[in-house]
């Protein structure tokens, strides 16, 4: 083997000892699997629902885990999470002063399930809501199925709603 040889060989062998200590070149952070997430998906699921049984409450309104429930990118039917935000402390303030006028419906979410994750890890919320307060026959007939984007980031799901500005 001559010199050149040799150069070329060791240059070959640095160059794979490079990319493979580089992870072939890739700045992408490594993949989860959200969609298996069962135990992340039960929390947001509960956490949820929690929020749904005290919205109608001034404690509700104004709390902060509730609001932490939607990601910051939340856009549903032109209401952004700021707005939101807003809402509630508004919704809050009147209901200090009027107390016995509450605001939200008793909503109940039931059968609840996050699935069809894509690679940016925004997934599929599919429920059924129900207005209990109203409507407290056994054929719940106010209860209605609806789906709506979940977000998985920073450990947890967050709301982050159609995507639409109206």
């Amino acid at each position: 083997m001559n010199e050149r040889s040799i150069r070329r060989v060791v240059a070959a062998c640095g160059l794979a000892a490079l990319l493979s200590a580089c992870g072939g070149g890739s700045d992408a952070p490594p993949s989860t699997d959200v969609a298996s997430n069962v135990d992340k998906q039960n929390t947001f699921i509960a956490d949820y629902t929690k929020g749904l049984t005290v919205i109608n409450t001034y404690v509700g309104l104004t709390s902060a885990s509730f609001l932490d429930l939607f990601d910051v990118g939340f856009l549903d039917a032109g209401n952004t999470k700021p707005l939101l935000s807003a809402s509630f402390a508004q919704e809050a303030m009147a209901m200090a002063a009027s107390p016995d006028l509450p605001s939200f419906p008793m909503a109940a979410l039931s059968t609840a399930s996050i699935s069809a994750c894509d690679s940016s890890n925004v997934c599929t919320l599919t429920g059924t809501l129900s207005n209990n307060d109203v409507d407290t026959s056994a054929d719940n007939t106010t209860a209605i199925t609806f789906t709506t984007r979940v977000k998985y980031s920073d450990g947890k799901f967050r709301l982050l709603g159609d995507g639409t500005a109206s």
